[in-house]
């Protein structure tokens, strides 16, 4: 892909929001919803990713709740997606919604923001969510809250920049980004069948990656 850093940045930025949508399907048709129309989403953090995974959202008819720390960027998404309403970012992963999206920093997932939550699935572009890794991922299995690992949900932008280095066209780059879909699925079913975490499912696969064992897509 040619064009200035500037540019590059946000198509990978753009991928990596796609990849973030795409674990958002793909998690809601695991636990049964086949569409994102009325679907309330909470978005905590409006920078390049979040934004435009809130595009995404919207277009597929989500009921979008958003919170940043810069009050213009929360003004311009209320602007631009209609029905969209804000939350306070200190406290919005509390908000009444099906799903969490974190895309702003990280270690979020605390003990007492876990049991402040009332989504049914974590599922968002930060990176390193989990403040406190055993502990919170036992009250979200606890409470029956779905988490989408992190570095799956986010790879978007690493897929993006390794096929762009090859040369790969955006439609092409677009199709494999949109393979999350498949590795997250994996990831579920992994966890499901050994009775496991999801996070903990996330890193077998991606050893059995690494090592050679599993192919990639």
């Amino acid at each position: 892909m040619t064009g200035s850093l500037g540019a590059q940045d946000d198509f990978t930025a753009e991928m990596t929001a796609y990849g973030v949508y795409t674990g958002i399907v793909t998690s809601l048709r695991h636990q049964g919803i086949a569409t994102l129309q009325g679907i309330p989403i909470a978005v905590q953090g409006l920078g390049k990713v979040g934004y435009a995974l809130c595009r995404h959202l919207h277009a597929a008819g989500a009921r979008l709740i958003v919170a940043d720390v810069v009050p213009e960027r929360v003004q311009r998404a209320l602007v631009q997606f209609s029905g969209a309403t804000s939350a306070d970012p200190a406290h919005i992963h509390a908000a009444d919604c099906k799903v969490f999206a974190p895309c702003a920093l990280g270690g979020v997932l605390t003990p007492a923001s876990v049991e402040a939550l009332r989504c049914s699935i974590v599922a968002g572009a930060a990176n390193n969510q989990l403040g406190q890794r055993q502990l919170v991922i036992g009250q979200m299995q606890a409470r029956g809250i779905l988490y989408a690992p992190d570095y799956v949900l986010n790879a978007g932008g690493i897929i993006s920049t390794a096929y762009e280095l090859e040369g790969a066209q955006p439609d092409t780059i677009r199709q494999k980004v949109a393979g999350i879909a498949d590795t997250l699925s994996a990831v579920y079913r992994a966890a499901a069948t050994s009775g496991i975490s999801t996070v903990d499912a996330a890193d077998q696969l991606a050893e059995a990656r690494l090592s050679g064992n599993t192919p990639r897509s």
